[in-house]
């Protein structure tokens, strides 16, 4: 199995950890806002904690075991999770848009005591607001401050999702090194060298001139 470089791992665990806070604390605020809204929490944005969560723990596995395998699954869960969350980011700035809108007619509301519903007069149109749990309908603005946080950890964790697909990418297509490493063989040879042949040892005179006097 293929290993990641110290700097890649150490980028995947400060990523992983970013965004399993955003994931814990979509969760956190979803449940508060389910409750004060008074709606179900299948209706709530929690599940958007959970899937965040999925790659968050890929990226502190690769990094504290610096293993190429949940680096790749890192790597493929933030493209994945870049795509459907930014969808369902975009369409959630529309939703705290339109609570921010409720939320400031809401001043105008008074809460009737036997229902969940608030009394609205705002600029001479009178209208119904249900499904307001608590004691008044200024609760309206608790919801429209929850709901904003949970965008802005949605928004952070595309970023990072983007970040991480960069990371990722780098670490496991440019990162070829470590998984061949380099052998480097050296043949020694032991012994004397072996002198050339006799008959090399001498070239015989040119013809023509006298052979030399051996002493």
């Amino acid at each position: 199995m293929g290993v990641i470089a110290k700097g890649h791992a150490i980028g995947h665990l400060v990523l992983g950890a970013i965004l399993l806070f955003c994931a814990l604390l979509i969760i956190i605020l979803s449940g508060v806002m389910a409750g004060k809204a008074d709606v179900g929490a299948v209706l709530g944005p929690w599940w958007v904690g959970l899937m965040i969560m999925i790659p968050g723990i890929l990226g502190v596995v690769a990094g504290i075991t610096k293993k190429k395998c949940p680096a790749v699954g890192f790597l493929v869960l933030s493209i994945i999770i870049l795509i459907v969350v930014g969808i369902i980011t975009a369409l959630m700035a529309i939703v705290v848009a339109v609570i921010a809108v409720v939320a400031e007619v809401a001043k105008d509301c008074y809460k009737m005591p036997s229902t969940n519903t608030c009394k609205c007069n705002h600029k001479g149109t009178t209208f119904d607001l249900h499904g307001v749990s608590g004691n008044d309908c200024t609760v309206i603005q608790d919801i429209h401050g929850l709901a904003t946080g949970v965008l802005a950890m949605m928004i952070i964790s595309c970023l990072v999702c983007f970040a991480g697909s960069i990371l990722g990418c780098v670490a496991v297509c440019c990162n070829k090194s470590n998984d061949q490493p380099t052998n480097t063989t050296v043949i020694i040879q032991q012994g004397q060298p072996q002198p050339p042949p006799p008959g090399q040892q001498q070239q015989p005179p040119p013809y023509g001139q006298p052979e030399p006097v051996k002493y």
